[in-house]
């Protein structure tokens, strides 16, 4: 087995360079170049990495491609550090765990996590194993890999997190992992939001591995971390499920459950084998963001569902979903769902104007949004005063500690064209104040 150093890893790249408007130039080896070049993986080109973020942050257009290079990138940078350790021996090893971070998205659906809660809740299927579908069962990703010594069932052990080598899991699938590296500052640069920011260079520099052979960080990189966990914090309330983005992609769940009912094209899957299908096919190259744009257009144009109609109407007009009523906060504990007192009292407002709008007119949203793992397994470790590491939760002085532990959301949403009408009714029950 070749013992490498920092220096050797370079030898696994150079085949081409892209250049990044996050991490300057990326190189790629001859497996990733192939990978990048395949119809499938050049579909993530049309998968924005936000959903429709850009109806409230215009330049939130940065796509699923862009980040799943980032990703391989700083995958990259981190396994040069481990070789430095010498935790990481082999460059077969390094090819893999970049490989694994390449294709970690490759699965996501039109409009990423708009449209995923619909086949989650139809089918029990996630973008975790949509992606490890399109690994297994597309022959241009199954046979790119092969060639080169890969098997694809390692890749998808990796993204699931049962690989061999539990620190190599932890790369992929922790809550310092290399897809939030990536994704933090990405998203921040593309939406402006500039407490979304992260001192990159410095977790990795101080990443180490504990006497337990998990991921931890030196005290010096405390700071780091907790600013990590603090951009993170503001990037939920501010971004990801900033109250307008979370209205639009609603919409677009709302528009894709009518068109999956109202259509027979085979890109509207309805089973997990119609799903094996166009991997298989090919043709999940074109299930993207713009062919779905493209089918609104056609399904209005032929306005066959009055409903329907509305809804993609109110998505191009911008007259989508607004809040009504918001109970939103942070809080250190789960939500009980079934005896919150707000979640009661919009399911209660609900019930109470189904006879002013109609059901396609409003829309419940409530969620429990995890914003540190304490798990003592997935809660990244520091090493104090170079002694055993112990979780950043534990540690005394640091501000990760005190900050919320979720983010619980509770809105309730009217089409725009009945806001007013409902906001009206509400005021008059006393739910909400003029």
């Amino acid at each position: 087995m070749i013992r490498l150093t920092s220096r050797d890893a370079p030898k696994i790249h150079g085949v081409k360079r892209i250049y990044d408007e996050v991490h300057g130039y990326i190189e790629l080896s001859g497996v990733e170049l192939k990978i990048v070049d395949s119809a499938v993986f050049q579909r993530l080109r049309f998968v924005r990495q936000l959903a429709a973020a850009w109806y409230v942050y215009p330049g939130a257009t940065h796509t699923r491609f862009s980040h799943s290079l980032g990703v391989m990138h700083i995958m990259g940078l981190v396994t040069s550090r481990l070789i430095d350790l010498g935790y990481i021996y082999s460059i077969d090893d390094v090819q893999l765990l970049r490989l694994a971070a390449l294709l970690h998205d490759i699965g996501h659906t039109p409009f990423s996590h708009a449209i995923e809660p619909f086949y989650k809740y139809k089918l029990n299927i996630g973008h975790e194993d949509l992606s490890k579908i399109v690994i297994l069962e597309n022959s241009d990703i199954r046979e790119i890999l092969s060639s080169y010594g890969y098997d694809p069932k390692t890749i998808v052990a990796l993204l699931e997190g049962r690989y061999k080598e539990p620190l190599y899991n932890q790369l992929l699938s922790s809550d310092v992992d290399v897809d939030r590296m990536d994704y933090l500052i990405r998203d921040a640069l593309h939406t402006g939001v500039a407490y979304g920011s992260i001192d990159l260079q410095r977790i990795i520099a101080t990443l180490v591995v504990d006497g337990e052979g998990n991921l931890a960080i030196l005290d010096k990189g405390i700071d780091a971390l907790e600013n990590f966990y603090l951009a993170r914090m503001h990037m939920y309330k501010t971004v990801y499920y900033h109250k307008t983005l979370v209205g639009y992609e609603m919409m677009l769940r709302r528009i894709y459950e009518y068109m999956n009912e109202y259509t027979e094209d085979p890109l509207f899957p309805k089973s997990r084998d119609d799903i094996i299908r166009i991997a298989r096919s090919g043709d999940i190259a074109l299930w993207h963001d713009d062919w779905f744009l493209g089918m609104m257009i056609d399904m209005y144009r032929r306005g066959r569902c009055r409903e329907l109609k509305e809804l993609i109407e109110a998505f191009f007009l911008r007259r989508g979903y607004k809040v009504v009523v918001d109970r939103s906060r942070f809080d250190m504990n789960p939500i009980d769902i079934d005896g919150d007192r707000d979640v009661v009292m919009l399911k209660e407002i609900v019930n109470g104007v189904k006879s002013r709008v109609e059901a396609h007119q409003i829309a419940l949203f409530v969620d429990d949004i995890k914003i540190l793992d304490e798990d003592p397994y997935i809660a990244p470790r520091i090493i104090v005063d170079g002694r055993a590491s112990i979780p950043i939760t534990d540690v005394e002085n640091s501000v990760v500690r005190v900050i919320p532990r979720r983010y619980h959301i509770k809105r309730l949403y009217a089409i725009g064209s009945k806001w007013q009408d409902v906001r009206e009714y509400l005021t008059a029950k006393g739910f909400i104040d003029a």
